[in-house]
């Protein structure tokens, strides 16, 4: 039983996200918003910047491709 939580712990701990969004302007000119986290607190955050990453980019006239 004990090897179960060892073993939730580690894919907790170790886990990691990435996240990957073209988007391209009016010119055809394309932004890539890339972001990678790792472990529990890493992978959470990575929604977050990408989501700002887009945003700033919206904010410059991109749109996701």
């Amino acid at each position: 039983m004990r090897s179960v939580f060892f073993v939730a712990a580690i894919l907790l701990i170790g886990g990691c996200a990435s996240e990957r969004t073209v988007l391209v302007n009016s010119r055809g000119d394309e932004l890539t918003c890339e972001t990678t986290g790792g472990g529990i607190f890493g992978a959470a955050a990575t929604g977050y910047e990408q989501n700002h990453c887009i945003s700033e980019a919206e904010q410059r006239g991109y749109r996701v491709k």
